[in-house]
């Protein structure tokens, strides 16, 4: 679960210094790396984690691994994130951090679950139409469940759209109930 409190400080002054530096993309791409290393990498994740590595090597650490990597204030984020016994929250931070990026670029997420795979024109399809609806850049996180045996749910931002066939049967079973002879 997110820390929202601390990753939401984070994600938003680093937003910022990219926003003043017109770097959202790099800053994004750089902590994505970042996150990344530390994901693949166990010894690592121990030492940044860890109460008995003293802040001054974990930033060490940190500069030695980063510097030539990443832009500079990616690197001074993570020293922040040391100083202050913030570090277990480095992923947390990229995941607000996107998406505040994505509010700025104008990019919304829609996730689709279907019975069957979608075609490539089912996707634009969608896509385009939740674009017109809501005035953003539509993605799609597309996921198959066979039990759902026909049709797809749609949840977008705090939508939920069920086109399901047994959405559709429960609303003919419904409407049936209300029928008074």
């Amino acid at each position: 679960m997110i820390n929202s409190a601390v990753a939401k400080r984070y994600g938003q002054a680093l937003l910022q210094i990219a926003q003043e530096k017109n770097a959202l993309d790099v800053y994004q791409a750089d902590l994505k790396a970042v996150v990344d290393v530390i994901a693949e990498n166990a010894e690592l994740r121990d030492a940044l984690t860890s109460q008995q590595v003293a802040m001054d090597a974990k930033k060490t650490i940190v500069k030695k691994i980063f510097a030539d990597k990443v832009d500079g204030n990616i690197v001074n984020l993570l020293c922040v994130a040391i100083d202050k016994g913030r570090e277990e929250f480095i992923a947390d931070i990229y995941q607000v951090y996107c998406t505040y990026a994505d509010e700025i670029r104008n990019v919304a997420y829609a996730d689709v679950v279907t019975a069957y795979p979608l075609t490539p024109e089912q996707e634009t399809a969608l896509a385009s139409q939740l674009a017109k609806q809501s005035g953003k850049d539509v993605k799609l996180n597309v996921s198959v469940d066979a039990s759902l045996i026909g049709g797809l749910v749609v949840t977008f931002g705090d939508k939920v759209y069920d086109g399901t066939v047994s959405a559709r049967l429960a609303g003919i079973k419904n409407k049936l109930h209300e029928v008074q002879f």
